[in-house]
């Protein structure tokens, strides 16, 4: 398995955030039907999130892991639902196991931050 570090769980957010306005943006502009708008923009919002979050990440791992850990458990709990009630399972299982990663992974990096600070300050 891969290792990620802050740095690229950083560089995944922004990632994130980017392909998700591209992709609202082309939707809207290849079918400007008014449920499309609506939901492209809710789209454009959520990437906003990831971008704001992936520019952040440094500081949301160090003091507030939790609202990063609730961001993802809330953005991909909302994609589940969409995916089970449409009966994509491949998808739903895919959500599943990103939701998984992502915040095994935001525990672990914020953990081993929490862990550094504490060595530092018995070396002091």
């Amino acid at each position: 398995m891969m290792k990620e570090t802050k740095g690229s769980l950083k560089a995944y957010f922004i990632a994130v955030g980017i392909l998700g306005i591209l992709l609202s943006i082309g939707e809207i502009y290849l079918n400007p039907d008014i449920l499309i708008i609506i939901f492209s923009s809710i789209g454009l919002v959520i990437s906003g999130f990831f971008i704001y979050f992936g520019f952040q990440m440094y500081d949301y791992l160090d003091n507030y892991p939790k609202k990063l850990i609730n961001f993802v458990v809330i953005i991909l709990g909302l994609r589940g639902a969409l995916y089970l009630i449409a009966g994509q399972l491949i998808h739903l299982i895919v959500v599943i196991l990103l939701g998984w990663y992502l915040i095994h992974n935001i525990k672990k990096l914020s953990k081993e931050d929490s862990s550094e600070k504490g060595n530092k300050n018995q070396k002091d």
